[in-house]
C-alpha cells in the first residue's frame, strides 16, 4: 500500500511540475475582478483590425474625388442689346436729321453758336426734339434701373422687362408733367422764349450726360478687370461737370436772354429744376427700393 501511494505521490508531484515548467507567465496588467471575463470573451484582433479599418475616416480612399470648380454667374446680354439697339437708332436719327445734330453739338460747345442756331431756327424741328426727348428718357431709365439693381446687390444675371417699363413709365410722366405746368407758367406770365431757350439747353445736356452715364455702367457691369473707386471718381466727375456746365451756362444765356428779375429766375430754378428732381429721388428711394 506505501508502494502504491508514493507512486501516486511521485506522478502528483511530477504533474505539477511539468505544468508549472511548460506554463508562460502573464505579464499584462488587468483588473482581478475583471480579469476572467476579459480573457474569457477576447475579441479576436483579425475582425477588429478590419472592422476599425473600414470605419476609419481618416482612412484614404483611393479614389480621386474632383470638386467641380464654381462658376461665375453670366450676366444677362439683354442690357447691351437694348444700348446697341439705341445706338443705332441714334445713328438712324443722326441721318435723318443732319443738320439739327450738328446744331446740337455745335451748341452744347459754344453758347454764341447754340443761341445763333436757337435764332435761326435750327431747333424747330418738332419730331427731332420729340426724338431726343423720348431717348433721353429711355437711356435715363436704363440708367436708373442699372443703378437700382445695383443698390438691391443685383448680379445682372437677368433683366427684368416689367421693372423696366415701370422706370420708363415713372420718368416719363414726371419730366412730361413738369414740362408742361413750367410751360403753362412761363406762357401765363408772358416768358416762352426764354422757356424754350432754357429747355433745349437742358434737353440736350441731360441727353448727352444720360449717353455717359448708360456708357459708363455698361463698362463696369460687363468689366471686372475696373475697380469701384476708379467707377466712382468717373461717375462724381461726370456729374460735377453736368452741374457745373449748368450753372456756367445758366449765366450765359442770361446775357443773351433779357430776364427782368434774376432773383426771380433763381426762385423759378429752384422751384422746377431743382426741388422736383429731389421729389422724384425721394419717391424711388422710399417705394421704388426694396
Amino acid at each position: 500500500m506505501w508502494q502504491r501511494f508514493s507512486r501516486n505521490l511521485f506522478l502528483f508531484i511530477f504533474l505539477c511540475f511539468s505544468l508549472y515548467s511548460f506554463s508562460k507567465n502573464d505579464t499584462t496588467a488587468y483588473n482581478p475582478f475583471f480579469r476572467d471575463s476579459v480573457l474569457k470573451n477576447k475579441i479576436d484582433s483579425g475582425r477588429w483590425n478590419k472592422l476599425v479599418s473600414v470605419t476609419d475616416i481618416h482612412k484614404p480612399s483611393g479614389k480621386t474625388v474632383f470638386v467641380p470648380k464654381q462658376k461665375h454667374a453670366q450676366k444677362s446680354t439683354v442690357l447691351l442689346y437694348i444700348s446697341l439697339a439705341i445706338a443705332l437708332l441714334l445713328v438712324i436719327l443722326r441721318l435723318i436729321f443732319d443738320d439739327f445734330s450738328f446744331s446740337l453739338l455745335e451748341g452744347m460747345a459754344s453758347v454764341k453758336k447754340f443761341y445763333i442756331f436757337y435764332k435761326s431756327k435750327k431747333y424747330d424741328s418738332l419730331f427731332a426734339i420729340l426724338s431726343v426727348y423720348i431717348f433721353k428718357i429711355s437711356i435715363l431709365s436704363l440708367v436708373v434701373y442699372i443703378g437700382l439693381r445695383y443698390m438691391q446687390q443685383d448680379d445682372f444675371t437677368n433683366f427684368s422687362f416689367y421693372y423696366f417699363f415701370d422706370i420708363w413709365v415713372l420718368l416719363g410722366l414726371f419730366f412730361t408733367v413738369k414740362n408742361i405746368i413750367e410751360f403753362i407758367f412761363n406762357w401765363v406770365i408772358d416768358t416762352q422764349e426764354t422757356f424754350k431757350a432754357f429747355f433745349l439747353q437742358n434737353l440736350f445736356a441731360e441727353f448727352i450726360l444720360s449717353v455717359f452715364l448708360l456708357v459708363l455702367f455698361l463698362i463696369y457691369i460687363y468689366n471686372s478687370y475696373i475697380s469701384y473707386d476708379f467707377m466712382l471718381g468717373l461717375l462724381l466727375s461726370g456729374l460735377g461737370v453736368y452741374v457745373v456746365f449748368n450753372i456756367v451756362r445758366s449765366y450765359q444765356l442770361m446775357g443773351n436772354v433779357r430776364i427782368p428779375y434774376k432773383l426771380h429766375f433763381f426762385l423759378y430754378i429752384c422751384a422746377f429744376k431743382i426741388l422736383p428732381v429731389l421729389l422724384l429721388v425721394k419717391y424711388i428711394l422710399n417705394n421704388v427700393v426694396q
